[in-house]
């Protein structure tokens, strides 16, 4: 299995379930979005980190930080600012 290290954040690291490698793979995506010179992209993505949806799926922008102890409102701002995205990296020798 894989280590997760989230940069920017106090996490231990552990290994992770199928389904929480998945997630970090869609937060991954989305952010890479956000680089992407396509407009329909970046606003796809923009939209995936934007709703507020009490609701959503386990795979949500609001999901997948509350799993990782990630701060919604500090990743929204630094979207907000046009700042680089925040990233994540895995080490996967675990």
């Amino acid at each position: 299995m894989a280590r997760v290290k989230i940069l920017g954040t106090q996490v231990e690291q552990r290994t992770l379930m199928s389904e929480e490698l998945l997630m970090i793979a869609v937060l991954e995506q989305a952010l890479a979005d956000l680089r992407n010179g396509c407009p329909a992209v970046r606003a796809d993505a923009e939209a995936y980190f934007f709703a507020y949806d009490p609701e959503s799926s386990a795979f949500s922008f609001d999901a997948i930080c509350t799993q990782f102890g990630l701060s919604q409102s500090a990743i929204r701002r630094t979207i907000r600012k046009g700042g680089p995205a925040p990233r994540l990296v895995l080490d996967k020798a675990a």
